[in-house]
């Protein structure tokens, strides 16, 4: 009997991993590997009366809203990468034999699909998993390739022989790669893609109310569901009021799933009338489309806001001089996207390129050592100076 774990990564959403805990231990029939790596200081205690089997402290990489953008960038990516790797390596040496990776927002609302996707790995002889735009898209952060952070699926023998999550998360050139850009890096380098099976490409994905994203940005929020798999990712930051977790609440109830102590609750308290929610949210998402036409975006899609709600408010609230330097950089982008890369093939993308400094001494002058524990940093300072 192959033993199935799934492996969890957060900082402090808390609810989400309960309910997620809730639709394996309560909805599904298997037994699982419950693995979850936390970066959160009280993290074990916020989760101590949760089903889990393992638990692990992610590291102390700082992360604030008072650090620089660059700052922000390597830290967020160091901190999602350590966590993919712990909350993975607390399931396989607990025993199991295949591992998905989840966010507590990332929710897998189907056991037999994630069965059938353990049975295709184990048919075409694959070692991970992955969905995303894939190995053909490349962009400025994804030069390898464009790969979700969700719903990653390793075959523990194969990522243990290889020995695939040993890396220095610092050390994956966060500056440079997006999350999707490292994961990429790493399966391509350190697996191969002949051991990678590509299960689902982000053109299929649907949003709450059953209209296609459009695969080419905002496929993450502010929600994606994939009708095939039944995995569904809802980014509540991109919502306002109870509208994330209504819409939570609407999906898990349309696959069956009621089970569970948080999960009652939740139902109790956020479920309400599919058409009345679809109506609430289409009546918001119109007004504030009719403001973003006044401020200059008659076509919605030139404006890159998605349906992220929150993104639209942000660009509302921003100052004229915001507004117009956004209007101006998105326009100019979507020209060239539909004239010289149409006909051509030509990316616009920006140069990011640092030489002739040297990325030690680029990390050394822009990053707080004290911000990560000692043995991940790799970086020294400059024998120049």
């Amino acid at each position: 009997m192959v033993k199935i774990g799934i492996a969890i990564s957060l900082y402090d959403k808390f609810e989400e991993l309960s309910l997620l805990i809730d639709i394996i231990r309560s909805n599904w029939n298997g037994e699982y590997v419950i693995s979850v790596c936390c970066n959160h200081p009280d993290g074990k205690k916020k989760i101590q009366n949760l089903d889990i089997d393992c638990y692990s402290q992610g590291e102390d990489i700082n992360f604030s809203k008072s650090l620089t953008d660059f700052q922000k960038k390597i830290n967020l990516n160091g901190r999602v990468l350590d966590s993919i790797k712990k909350s993975c390596l607390g399931a396989i040496n607990h025993g199991a034999d295949y591992v998905m990776h989840l966010h507590t927002d990332a929710w897998p609302l189907n056991e037999q699909s994630l069965l059938n996707l353990v049975d295709d790995m184990k048919k075409f002889k694959k070692g991970i998993g992955y969905r995303g735009m894939g190995l053909s898209k490349y962009r400025p952060d994804c030069p390898l390739g464009h790969v979700d952070d969700m719903f990653l699926l390793f075959n523990s023998e194969f990522v243990k022989k290889i020995n695939f999550f040993n890396f220095n998360p610092l050390s994956i050139l966060p500056n440079r790669l997006s999350i999707h850009g490292a994961i990429s890096s790493l399966l391509v380098a350190k697996a191969g893609i002949e051991n990678l099976y590509f299960y689902e490409d982000h053109t299929n994905l649907l949003f709450w109310d059953g209209e296609k994203h459009n695969p080419l940005f905002e496929r993450a929020k502010p929600t994606m569901y994939d009708l095939k798999y039944k995995f569904l990712h809802v980014h509540s930051q991109s919502f306002i009021n109870d509208y994330s977790r209504n819409i939570q609440a609407m999906y898990l109830f349309e696959n069956g799933i009621t089970n569970g102590k948080y999960i009652s609750i939740f139902l109790d308290k956020y479920l309400i009338n599919k058409d009345i929610l679809l109506e609430e949210i289409s009546n918001y998402e119109n007004k504030l489309y009719l403001k973003l036409r006044f401020w200059g975006f008659p076509i919605i899609k030139f404006g890159r806001f998605g349906r992220d709600f929150n993104k639209m408010k942000i660009y509302l609230n921003s100052s004229f001089r915001i507004k117009l330097i956004y209007w101006f950089r998105v326009n100019i982008m979507s020209m060239w996207e539909e004239t010289i890369k149409k006909w051509f093939g030509f990316e616009l993308s920006p140069n990011y390129s640092v030489w002739p400094e040297s990325l030690n001494d680029l990390y050394f002058k822009n990053l707080n050592q004290s911000d990560y524990p000692e043995f991940l940093i790799w970086w020294k300072k400059s024998n120049s100076e």
